[in-house]
């Protein structure tokens, strides 16, 4: 954090979210900002906004908060960011808010990672895709950090020379419910996940015409 303020309003953004916009870093192509879409902040938190929310001591960055603890969860637990998290780096501030800054998950050609869903829709499901995302789901369930939302819009298709090809999770992580029960424990946090990729192999054969759901 410094007290550079980022100009992102006139930048077009790299990929957009039902909460947020996703803008490369104007000072570091290595790195991403993550900042709350405006229009999100007015229907959320604005005008006629529910009691509850403006009792929030976090508002609108709230999503901040449940991703920088788990991510400080998964270092306590594991030493490291795991390689199938996206990492944070931390915050800058932006003419569009403050803005979450992390490190930018990319393939083998140095271009910004495809989701999983792009690559379904392109045709672009081959078997060594399939293997990495059975993969990455057998490590999501094995560890015991919470994932609040897993689905094939934010797992990528990254690279690296330690880990080749592997899917990153780069949203989503964290509790996202009032009462902490997926912190509390480890067989609720595995069952709620287990369900999510269930769904997530259903959406996967329903955008296959005529393929077989993978791995029921």
């Amino acid at each position: 954090m410094t007290n550079h303020i980022l100009e992102l309003k006139n930048l077009t953004p790299v990929a957009r979210g039902c909460m947020r916009l996703v803008y490369e870093h104007p000072d570091d192509p290595g790195l991403l900002v993550k900042v709350i879409r405006p229009e999100a902040v007015e229907e959320r938190w604005g005008k006629g906004r529910p009691w509850y929310k403006s009792i929030r001591r976090y508002g609108r960055y709230i999503s901040y908060v449940r991703e920088v603890q788990e991510f400080v969860a998964g270092w306590e637990a594991y030493g490291c960011c795991p390689h199938y998290i996206q990492r944070i780096v931390g915050f800058a501030e932006t003419d569009l808010g403050l803005g979450l800054v992390v490190v930018a998950a990319r393939d083998r050609h140095g271009r910004l990672a495809r989701s999983l869903a792009q690559l379904v829709l392109a045709g672009e499901f081959t078997s060594e895709v399939s293997r990495a995302l059975d993969e990455v789901i057998a490590s999501l369930l094995a560890c015991g950090m919470v994932t609040s939302d897993p689905h094939a819009g934010n797992l990528v298709y990254a690279h690296s020379e330690r880990h080749g090809d592997h899917f990153v999770l780069i949203d989503g992580i964290g509790n996202s419910n009032i009462l902490p029960f997926k912190f509390l424990s480890r067989r609720i946090n595995r069952r709620s996940k287990e369900r999510r990729f269930r769904r997530l192999r259903r959406y996967i054969a329903s955008i296959m015409p005529g393929q077989k759901p993978l791995n029921p």
